[in-house]
């Protein structure tokens, strides 16, 4: 319900992370948009004259002397996994296997005989016996008889004991047939299968397990959204599946529709645009006219694109690079779609009108997804001009310019080796990275020994991608790593020893969680600044964030958030 109400932010730091970088020191906001914005005494001339025309009455807020910036935006989350993990068991604290039998042995006595034990986020590259970092296979899940499925951290890796092994019908006369294209069953020098199951021979496992209720999903909502709210994050880029083609497969058939029940009973405050995982981009023209029925919702829950998953991960090393792993040269990873596959869904989203987003992880995969958004843009010229080969460099150059203003967003989600050829190409055809800061926390131990030396003086090159002049947007990919903002800003300017060369400024990285993700998104018109007219999202913060100590940055307080107007957290 609208209040004619005008409410006044003064004695306040306010970045607006407009595109002249410009500050203010007050806000006015009239219902769910800013109606003004800039010096304390201008902004009072303009609501006395917005007061008058809508004989609307003035709340004044004195913040404090504290600052305020743009509503943050995460361009790339899988909030139906976030919300499912929630209800399961969490290894992320796990730091060797005594520990992780522990926690398992403790679960596996309060879970229901007979139900399957899912455990969530192990990283066995951080435990603190090097003899001990490996992922677990069978051998070790095999003390428990019930089944038990363990996730790695980045999603892309699992282990199942025997039980489980029967219960999905794989064995050693089996395994090698049922091997997926575009994934793993892995063997051990016996030919029997090791309970290791990568990319999407996951989609066995994840089949299998038992959906929790929709009460403890709800629950589980209202955390996610709580969560959110205390990050400081109003708008997310939401990435579900539609069907059993995905990296959850058959269990992911459940995602739009326990998303949609969620989104029409109104527990999600934050905006969500959403990329769904499929092979098929036209189902997305009947999703749009049907997901959401309501239409103040469907101003909140928008159908963005189409996201599309390239390789695996460094993890569980099944990204996809041009050599070896320098600590496992028996892999160098690989795609988890042919090229001819990624060019068909790529061409048939952009004629459609929908953003798409490719995760690319390795080197290789980085190369190939920027070659396809080639072809196929080249393709879309000169389907435009059939005598493209005969203009001249002058006329091509001009018909590319307009042909890229017409296009929808095109996206590398992680893009984490970015060579220079790469960068240069990517520059040309505009497209969007979409990058993990968090990354720089989690992997900051191992990195460097899974890549090597040289490749990795190209990884999460966050100031080599800003000065290529592309677009670098921000976002968590939680639940695999946390939704912090600020924790990511930290990231990006400390680097935590990983090539400090690629480090950003803290204005950058704000930038990359605030207008670039609202870009990314689509959204940059309406949101990821404070602009007169534009939606009234924002974030208070305890202190002016250019004048934190880089490493406090992370533990700077939000003190509220602002979604559309509405107070949606307040510390304490």
């Amino acid at each position: 319900m609208k209040d004619n109400t005008i409410v006044l932010f003064f004695n306040c730091q306010i970045y607006t992370m407009d595109q002249k970088l410009s500050e203010a020191e007050a806000m006015a906001i009239f219902n769910d948009e800013i109606i003004a914005i800039g010096k304390e005494t201008r902004v009072r001339e303009e609501i006395n004259l917005i007061k008058s025309i809508k004989n609307a009455k003035l709340i004044e807020k004195n913040v404090g002397g504290a600052c305020i910036v743009p509503g943050f935006i995460d361009a790339h989350m899988h909030p139906a996994f976030y919300i499912y993990s929630k209800t399961q068991c969490n290894l992320s604290k796990v730091r060797g296997y005594v520990e992780l039998k522990n926690i398992l042995e403790k679960e596996d006595k309060i879970r229901p005989p007979g139900d399957w034990l899912v455990g969530l986020d192990l990283m066995e590259d951080v435990f603190i016996n090097p003899e001990e970092r490996k992922f677990p296979d069978r051998n070790f899940l095999d003390i428990f008889h019930r089944p038990i499925l363990i996730f790695r951290h980045d999603g892309h890796i699992c282990a199942v004991n025997s039980k489980a092994l029967e219960i999905i019908g794989i064995n050693s006369s089996n395994a090698k047939e049922k091997t997926p294209e575009f994934g793993e069953i892995r063997l051990d020098k016996d030919g029997n299968p090791t309970g290791i199951l990568t990319e999407d021979a996951i989609g066995f496992a994840s089949a299998a397990i038992q959906v929790p209720d929709l009460e403890s999903f709800k629950k589980a909502t209202i955390e996610f959204h709580s969560e959110l709210a205390s990050f400081g994050i109003t708008t997310i880029g939401g990435v579900i599946q539609i069907g059993e083609f995905g990296p959850a497969g058959k269990i992911g058939e459940m995602e739009i529709e326990l998303m949609r029940v969620l989104l029409n009973q109104g527990i999600i405050e934050q905006d969500i645009v959403f990329y769904f995982i499929t092979d098929k981009p036209h189902k997305l023209e009947r999703l749009k006219r049907t997901y959401i029925k309501s239409k103040e919702l469907k101003e909140k829950y928008v159908i963005g694109g189409v996201k599309i998953y390239g390789d695996g991960s460094f993890g569980a090393k099944t990204a996809c690079m041009f050599e070896p792993f320098s600590d496992s040269p028996e892999h160098k990873g690989f795609m988890v779609n042919k090229k001819e596959k990624l060019h068909e869904m790529v061409k048939n989203s952009i004629e459609l009108g929908f953003h798409v987003a490719i995760h690319a992880i390795g080197d290789k995969a980085n190369r190939i997804i920027v070659d396809v958004y080639k072809d196929v843009i080249m393709e879309l010229l000169m389907n435009k001009e059939k005598k493209f080969s005969e203009l001249t460099k002058n006329e091509k150059n001009h018909l590319f310019k307009e042909i890229k203003l017409k296009l929808p967003r095109l996206r590398i989600e992680h893009a984490s080796i970015l060579t220079s050829d790469v960068l240069d190409d990517a520059s040309e055809l505009g497209i969007i990275m979409v990058c993990q800061p968090a990354f720089l926390n989690s992997e900051q131990t191992w990195l460097e020994r899974r890549v090597g030396p040289e490749r990795i003086k190209h990884t999460y090159a966050f100031r080599s991608i800003i000065d290529s002049g592309i677009i670098l947007a921000g976002a968590s990919d939680a639940p695999v790593e946390s939704a912090s903002v600020m924790e990511a800003i930290q990231a990006c300017v400390m680097r935590n020893g990983i090539i400090p060369e690629e480090k950003i400024s803290v204005i950058e990285a704000l930038k990359m969680f605030t207008w670039n993700a609202a870009h990314a998104l689509g959204q940059n018109l309406k949101k990821g600044s404070l602009e007169k007219e534009k939606l009234a999202d924002f974030v208070i913060l305890e202190k002016d964030i250019k004048e934190v100590q880089i490493d406090e940055l992370k533990r700077l307080k939000i003190l509220e958030t602002y979604h559309r107007g509405k107070l949606i957290y307040r510390m304490n």
